[in-house]
């Protein structure tokens, strides 16, 4: 029997403790899950492939070609040149008119200006540009999870209030209905008392009811089921050190800068000139040697082999136009992220000013409560004493629990308005 309760105890405490939920875990679950994640495999093999593709610029590059041709008319000797052979005893007969090529083309490149490397840098960075455009994406899921966990924890405290205000309700409930029987009160008293527990109990209802459809959606977003009966620890208050930003749009913006870097690069590349080797094998006929040729009809190999110079000067048209393009592009994004500064600022000191308003609003809380613990107290013991009625007794009882909440909301929302500037500048 001891040993089946040590179970079962055992059992219950990790039941417990798996449904203990913190902020940073919510918000690690929630990106995890969100479909988006998987951008960056792909974002990835996209650029491993376009870098790959770049290197192969290196390796002998190889083509099999093959032709097969009927001519009107083909190379021969003028007549008098074919008599002259005739008389020799030399018969020529000429090219025939069907003839056929297949050739295999190697071309290796010596220098191609920079262009492979360019093409490598501007994959790499449309790469980083992906990841940033993907992680900005994802950033936004941090303040879904903020405003539902944050509004978890609100309710969690309405609750613990309404439990404590149930518990002085029917304390009070009990002593009205020892002051009826003492005649000392009416009961219509008892009905006060008793609508107000039954109010009480609806906003409780209430209560769980949002915390219930808050819980739900939160499930959804970190793709686990979340009991209604888990627990959700308070985060720490952290001031965070807003000097320093690391949004991801920030991240975003420097990619983009340094893709300009690499089409400038590109663009640079196109202006030179290049250099390869190449040969070629030719099987077929007629050969290199149409002379032989023309004495007899037979399939020949041949081959070339070289080195290519290319300067594509009609670069040099476009060149300042394209260049001012990525100068102005260059500005565009300059100008994005001097607007996205400028707007981040002003979130800031916003927040910064909710956060002091915050800290001096909850240095009298603790104060208030206590005053207003005292008057109902008081006004406890002036129901006994049959001196006041019971609606003052409530209104006092309502003083006391607003002042709770007030407490209770100022902690919270001092606490996410710690993470909402924690989050602006991602620290």
């Amino acid at each position: 029997m001891k040993r089946f309760v040590l179970t079962v105890l055992s059992a219950t405490i990790c039941i417990y403790i798996s449904a203990q939920y913190t902020l940073d875990s919510c918000q690690i679950l929630a990106r995890n899950n969100y479909p988006l994640i998987k951008q960056y495999e792909l974002t990835e093999k996209i650029a491993n492939y376009t870098v790959s593709n770049a290197s192969r610029a290196w390796i002998p590059q190889i083509s099999l070609n093959g032709t097969a041709t009927y001519q009107s008319d083909v190379v021969s000797f003028p007549d008098n040149i074919l008599d002259l052979y005739q008389n020799l005893g030399i018969s020529l007969k000429g090219l025939q008119k069907d003839q056929y090529k297949f050739t295999l083309d190697i071309n290796q490149t010596i220098w191609d200006g920079g262009y492979s490397q360019a093409q490598k840098a501007a994959a790499r960075a449309d790469k980083e540009i992906a990841v940033q455009n993907t992680e900005t994406d994802l950033y936004a899921i941090r303040e879904r999870v903020n405003q539902l966990y944050f509004g978890i924890l609100t309710l969690d405290e309405q609750l613990r209030q309404n439990q404590s205000v149930s518990e002085i309700l029917k304390s009070n409930e009990e002593t009205v209905r020892a002051l009826i029987s003492n005649g000392s009160s009416m009961d219509s008293e008892l009905d006060r008392i008793r609508v107000e527990i039954l109010s009480n109990e609806q906003s409780r209802i209430k209560i769980e009811s949002t915390r219930k459809s808050y819980i739900q959606v939160l499930s959804l977003m970190i793709g686990e089921e979340i009991p209604t009966y888990a627990s959700f620890q308070k985060p720490q208050a952290v001031l965070v050190d807003a000097s320093e930003n690391n949004r991801p749009e920030l991240k975003l913006f420097d990619a983009q800068t340094s893709a300009i870097e690499a089409q400038r690069k590109t663009l640079n590349s196109t202006l030179m000139p290049k250099f390869s080797f190449f040969a070629q094998g030719i099987y077929g006929y007629p050969g290199l040697n149409m002379f032989e040729d023309m004495v007899e009809y037979k399939w020949s190999p041949n081959f070339y082999v070289g080195l290519r110079f290319q300067w594509n000067i009609s670069a040099f048209y476009t060149k300042r136009n394209n260049s001012r393009t990525l100068d102005i592009n260059q500005r565009q994004i300059e100008v994005r992220k001097q607007t996205f500064m400028f707007n981040n600022n002003i979130q800031q000191t916003q927040i910064n000013a909710a956060i002091e308003q915050m800290t001096e609003l909850m240095q009298n809380d603790d104060e208030i409560i206590r005053l207003r613990e005292s008057v109902r107290q008081t006004s406890e013991a002036q129901l006994k004493n049959g001196t006041i009625t019971v609606s003052d007794l409530l209104l006092e009882i309502n003083n006391e629990n607003q002042a709770y909440i007030q407490k209770a909301l100022h902690e919270i929302e001092y606490l996410q308005k710690l993470y909402e500037l924690k989050n602006t500048v991602n620290n």
